[in-house]
């Protein structure tokens, strides 16, 4: 993102001179987190399940977790001195990871859900953003989600979005058909939208963007039909977790150091909702 480099290096010298003017009445409380386990925690490392493909979120950069989630993470890391380890699936896989006890949390901008709640117990949003169509350039056929019935759409595996526009056409005569791809990533279905095999596919505007403009595919993306969130989950018998990650979350917004990871990341802030 070296077009928001200016931008970036100002904010980070304004925080830096801001904890400078802070150092002398930082220390003392400080020193009594760490005594008492930071966010309350009482672990050494944190096993974190994760799909790699989900830029800007998370993804691989040669063998190193990159991304606003692999940020975050690493601010966790070094402020509460707990080790995150990364535990890799499908996306569509990811909550089980949680559910059999081989990690802690899932960190993939997961929506909550009644179904999920049931559950999981969800953090409050990390992001803000929108839920989209993403259609060829020259389709002038669709132009909103109200335009899919008897399309064929691309979805990923567990993607909220699609039980959406599910529930919009329950009473069609006539229904979106839902192609389901479990890679993480957009390539393929740009590609598939680019050589007709699928009419459009449902995303993250955020992603979208940023996946176009990376492949340059003739692909546009239509305005959002929802706003959605992007939270982490953990299993619902977990508070004591729950509630560190919670007081987490709440410091790195208060301190804007979510928001510099936002515009680090996607050039803007998505970490507050749009007023």
């Amino acid at each position: 993102m070296k077009g928001y480099g200016k931008k970036l290096a100002t904010l980070l010298l304004s925080s830096v001179l801001a904890l400078g003017m802070m150092t002398g009445c930082g220390k003392k409380e400080s020193a009594e987190s760490t005594e008492a386990g930071k966010y309350g925690l009482d672990m050494d490392t944190l096993t974190v399940a994760v799909s790699p493909g989900y830029e800007p979120f998370m993804y691989k950069d040669g063998d190193k977790m990159v991304g606003y989630d692999a940020d975050l993470l690493a601010e966790f890391e070094k402020r509460s001195g707990i080790k995150v380890k990364y535990e890799e699936a499908d996306f569509s896989g990811l909550l089980g990871l949680v559910q059999s006890g081989k990690a802690d949390v899932v960190s993939a901008q997961l929506t909550p859900t009644p179904e999920r709640e049931e559950v999981f117990a969800f953090t409050e949003p990390e992001t803000y953003y929108g839920s989209v169509v993403v259609v060829a350039e020259d389709n002038n056929e669709i132009k909103s989600v109200k335009d899919l019935a008897g399309k064929k759409i691309g979805t990923g595996a567990g993607n909220e979005m699609q039980k959406k526009v599910e529930d919009m056409y329950k009473d069609s005569a006539e229904k979106p058909q839902f192609e389901v791809y479990t890679s993480a990533t957009l390539e393929n279905m740009l590609d598939d939208v680019e050589y007709g095999r699928i009419d459009g596919f449902l995303a993250q505007n955020v992603q979208a963007y940023m996946a176009i403009e990376k492949s340059g595919a003739k692909c546009k993306v239509l305005d959002p039909f929802e706003s959605s969130v992007g939270c982490m989950a953990v299993d619902k018998k977990n508070e004591k977790l729950l509630n560190g990650l919670k007081e987490f979350l709440k410091e790195i917004k208060e301190d804007g150091t979510l928001k510099e990871i936002s515009e680090k990341w996607v050039g803007y802030d998505i970490s507050t909702e749009s007023k």
